[in-house]
């Protein structure tokens, strides 16, 4: 009887300090002090620490990614929410950047879209933005000028400004019946227009298009030719 009572008595005395070693974790746990969480985002990981010690909060490194806009060695990213309220003693997990996955940017200038295209994924650099603009210096579609320039260190993606040809030039057409086939391929090349012969001889008689239309470099003039009178004349 004596040893059933002692088992009770053991039994109660197990139970009573487990229920109050529980009681006392509860208070010693929900009577932490409340804080704020800091904003660690774009922070250097020794200002981030000390913000984070500041609050008796913990700061534990989750991952590394690259950042093209991050430098290396700051906070991408938290998991906990800047301004949320915590209970001292928490865990902070960030994520830091690695930096630019690419070390400097090569050159696209003066290659075809085509071939910066190649270039880009060759060297996984994303084309981020295509601009088009009228050069004179550079032939159609290609690459005029990049951003970030050759050699700039830090960046993963690139904008490259592509040539859309010269402007066009308009001209109203001149009367070339009027003059002789040699001064009017003088002014076609001074205009950029093509000049096409239709017959035979020295003088112009008719064209197309018609002398007062608008015309543009690159277009093509076509000059029906006759002999003149003197040339006629000799050949009878």
């Amino acid at each position: 009887m004596k040893t059933v009572l002692r088992i009770a008595l053991y039994g109660f005395t197990f139970v009573a300090m487990v229920l109050l070693s529980s009681y006392l974790t509860f208070r010693f746990m929900g009577a932490g002090k409340t804080v704020e969480v800091p904003d660690l985002r774009g922070k250097s990981l020794l200002e981030a620490s000390r913000l984070v010690a500041s609050r008796k909060l913990y700061l534990k490194i989750e991952a590394e990614e690259y950042s093209s806009d991050i430098p290396e060695g700051y906070v991408i990213s938290q998991n906990i929410p800047p301004s949320r309220k915590i209970k001292e003693g928490r865990t902070l997990r960030v994520i830091v950047s690695k930096g630019p996955k690419i070390l400097a940017m090569p050159s696209f200038v003066g290659l075809d879209i085509d071939e910066a295209r190649e270039l880009a994924r060759k060297k996984n650099i994303r084309i981020q933005r295509v601009i088009k603009v009228h050069s004179d210096n550079f032939p159609k579609d290609t690459v005029v000028a990049q951003r970030p320039s050759e050699d700039e260190m830090g960046s993963d993606v690139v904008t490259l400004l592509v040539s859309r040809g010269p402007y066009e030039q308009l001209y109203v057409c001149p009367d070339f019946t009027e003059m002789t086939l040699e001064e009017a391929k003088i002014i076609a090349d001074r205009i950029g227009v093509e000049i096409e012969l239709d017959g035979y001889g020295s003088r112009i008689v008719a064209q197309k298009p018609a002398p007062g239309s608008i015309i543009k470099s690159g277009d093509i003039l076509i000059l029906e030719l006759q002999y003149s009178e003197e040339q006629e004349l000799r050949w009878l």
